[in-house]
């Protein structure tokens, strides 16, 4: 049956001991229950037998420490996700997703950023501030500045030439790091947000209308009024 919505759901060495990747995945999948019964899939195999009908990718996945390049699995996965952009799909990419893959370029070309070991960190998970940024976009016009408890991604390595602006942000520091934004790549879209470390994350209703604005946003260029 045709799907709208698939995750990529990391497993095996797409998955790490610090992300409960399975119970993300499935508040993520209830959280876009709206947009219909999301396919989870883990490896790219799965991933080609289904991406033909889905016009959204969620991404949920990560990589070991020990992992420095892309494997052929990566290379395969990367090949599948600029066929699905170009023609016209969208992807949603979160939180650990600047981990996965690691070395593969397109992936971290593709939604803007990537997660450097010895460089990039994050404080303590804890109830934080997320704030809007004054950056006009369907996705975040009418929303303001929200709770969460998560982590908080910092020194992210931002791709060269990566023209978007982060619709939201959070200070550490006294230094203001970015933690969503979406851009289109050729035909298709993007958003990579650097929330959702836990389940605790997906409890805050403003994280999850994000999200679900996001999707909309993914598939169809249009969001709906908050109700």
């Amino acid at each position: 049956m045709p799907t709208d919505l698939i995750i990529y759901s990391g497993a095996g060495p797409d998955a790490d001991p610090w992300h409960a990747l399975p119970q993300t995945t499935a508040r993520l999948s209830d959280v876009l229950r709206d947009f219909g019964p999301a396919q989870i899939v883990s490896t790219p195999d799965e991933l080609a037998a289904r991406l033909d009908q889905a016009a959204v990718l969620v991404v949920n996945a990560s990589a070991g420490a020990d992992r420095t390049g892309p494997s052929p699995a990566d290379q395969q996965f990367g090949r599948l996700l600029d066929s699905f952009l170009a023609r016209g799909g969208g992807l949603l990419a979160v939180h650990s997703s600047t981990i996965a893959f690691p070395g593969l370029e397109t992936w971290h070309r593709t939604i803007g950023a990537s997660w450097e070991h010895g460089k990039s960190f994050h404080p303590p998970l804890d109830r934080t501030l997320v704030r809007r940024t004054k950056v006009e976009h369907p996705i975040a016009d009418g929303l303001g500045d929200f709770w969460v408890e998560d982590e908080r991604y910092s020194d992210l390595v931002l791709a060269d030439g990566l023209a978007t602006e982060p619709l939201y942000v959070h200070e550490h520091d006294g230094v203001t790091h970015p933690l969503v934004w979406a851009h289109e790549v050729g035909a298709g879209r993007v958003v990579y947000s650097a929330l959702g470390h836990d389940e605790r994350s997906y409890e805050s209703p403003e994280h999850a209308e994000l999200l679900r604005r996001s999707t909309e946003w993914l598939r169809t260029g249009i969001v709906r009024e908050q109700s």
